[in-house]
């Protein structure tokens, strides 16, 4: 197979990427070179956002109002349906995630924009408001640049989903995908010169932390939406604090899953194993503990390592795979690294047994240990099974640590139990579920403690990259 070239846009065109170092992208499957990494220079990331905020200064992208910019996205998202097979097999390679659920992602990117673009068109760039004067206004109106730090795990969905909301919104972007994850932010790109988005709208910028790092330095990127690791986050945000640029960051928690004496631990466990294993084990808002009474605990890790091993686990390329490898070797090393803290600290270990010997597999894993576990994220297929005394303890224990994301109650009292979840330091807690989708298309979610700042509820998402100006009439006879 022939993969995207690791190109630089720049207002509109595709430049080489000239920076090297040495490292390739791998096939996380086996381990064989299928690619050399390559990076964009500092040189063209300072005329990437030239080009961004020419773009927004002469008001050529947000000026053609939302209804015309869904029509440029609409095309966008029809170029992105056709391509949606080469999307899938690129995001497996990149992220090992199966196949069949990268296919998902793959297949939504075109519904993606075409529901921000609705969003945005409903929300209007400008609106009247109730005044009895008369003519006072809100303009919803882009900050300016907007700097886009894709995650690895799940690229296309992440660098579609972002871009799409920011687009729609009227703003002008520079995407800088992982360095891990590349291809299918390439692809987009090719799709936004297809579609008829006005040059300099969007450029993207390859490579590493210095790259990243320059862009979101630069002083004319007013707004920042990163998706990865706390690090990372806390860097962009000390960065950015002193220009006050808007920030969304989505980073590390510890998920808690809270287990109450009414479950059924059966039921329970293969939801929580459901949760734990998807993407690989690679997605922010996974399972990561499980809290069970003291005296369940071993029954309950003892059901989960046996769902564990019923998942077939293979190459992120075979459609009957469910569980695929990490996506590099630096993640199989910190997740192998994080296993043996945990056993030195006493943990009892539990993993399946078979993987394939080839690649980046790391073993799906219980771990029994009581106590919140690891300071840092474990982002992996590895799970922390711990016991309790009491509800309270639980609580004190889920809330104990990195957490903020997301959290879970299992019980067969679904009132008692969504009770319990209001307790969870969380911006969604789900009741006898791990699925990945928003519960309602209403949903809100913001980022509670040192999981982030900012929310990721689609209309959240959307207001983001705007801010909000009202001009107007003034009231007349005041008093003040």
């Amino acid at each position: 197979m022939t993969y995207p070239a690791l190109r630089t846009w720049i207002g509109g065109v595709a430049e080489d990427s000239p920076e090297h170092d040495g490292s390739w992208l791998h096939d996380p499957n086996t381990g064989e070179q299928l690619a050399p990494s390559a990076s964009s220079s500092l040189d063209q990331v300072d005329r990437a956002v030239a080009a961004a905020a020419r773009a927004h200064d002469d008001g050529r992208w947000r000026g053609l109002g939302p209804e015309e910019r869904a029509d440029r996205l609409e095309k966008l998202a029809a170029w992105l349906d056709d391509r949606a097979e080469e999307i899938a097999h690129l995001d497996a390679l990149n992220s090992g995630v199966p196949i069949t659920v990268t296919r998902l992602f793959g297949g939504a990117n075109g519904a993606t924009l075409r529901d921000a673009a609705r969003r945005a068109t409903a929300s209007g760039d400008v609106r009247d408001l109730p005044a009895e004067q008369g003519g006072v206004r809100l303009h919803r109106v882009p900050w300016g640049p907007t700097a886009l730090i894709l995650p690895w795990n799940a690229p296309s969905a992440m660098a579609v989903k972002k871009a799409a909301f920011a687009l729609a919104a009227g703003a002008t972007i520079v995407l800088k995908p992982s360095s891990f994850s590349p291809w299918s932010a390439q692809v987009l790109m090719e799709g936004v010169r297809e579609s008829g988005i006005p040059e300099g709208v969007v450029g993207l910028v390859q490579g590493g932390g210095a790259i990243g790092r320059a862009l979101v330095a630069d002083e004319r990127v007013a707004a920042i939406s990163m998706t990865g690791s706390t690090p990372t986050g806390r860097a962009i945000a000390a960065t950015a604090a002193p220009r006050f640029a808007r920030l969304q960051l989505e980073l590390g928690s510890n998920n808690a899953a809270v287990v109450r004496r009414d479950a059924d631990l059966a039921q329970a466990a293969k939801a929580i194993a459901d949760g734990v294993l998807k993407l690989s084990g690679q997605w922010c808002e996974a399972p990561r503990r499980v809290l069970v009474d003291r005296a369940r605990r071993g029954e309950l890790a003892h059901l989960l390592v046996e769902e564990f091993g019923r998942r077939v686990i293979g190459s992120s390329l075979d459609d009957t795979t469910e569980v695929g490898p990490v996506a590099f070797a630096d993640r199989h090393r910190e997740l192998a690294e994080q296993r043996e803290r945990l056993a030195q600290r006493g943990a009892e270990l539990l993993q399946v047994a078979q993987v394939p010997a080839q690649g980046w597999f790391f073993a799906p894993t219980v771990v029994v240990l009581d106590g919140p576990g690891l300071a840092e994220e474990v982002f992996g297929p590895m799970l922390l099974v711990g016991g309790y005394d009491d509800e309270d303890e639980a609580v004190r224990l889920a809330n104990t640590g990195q957490v903020g994301l997301a959290g879970y109650v299992f019980g067969a009292d679904e009132e008692q139990a969504a009770a319990l979840g209001t307790k969870l330091i969380a911006g969604e807690v789900k009741v006898n579920g791990t699925s990945v989708l928003d519960m309602s298309p209403a949903s809100a979610q913001s980022f509670f403690g040192a999981s982030g700042l900012g929310g990721h509820g689609d209309d959240d998402v959307l207001d983001f990259f705007v801010g909000k100006r009202i001009v107007g009439r003034d009231r007349p006879g005041l008093p003040l």
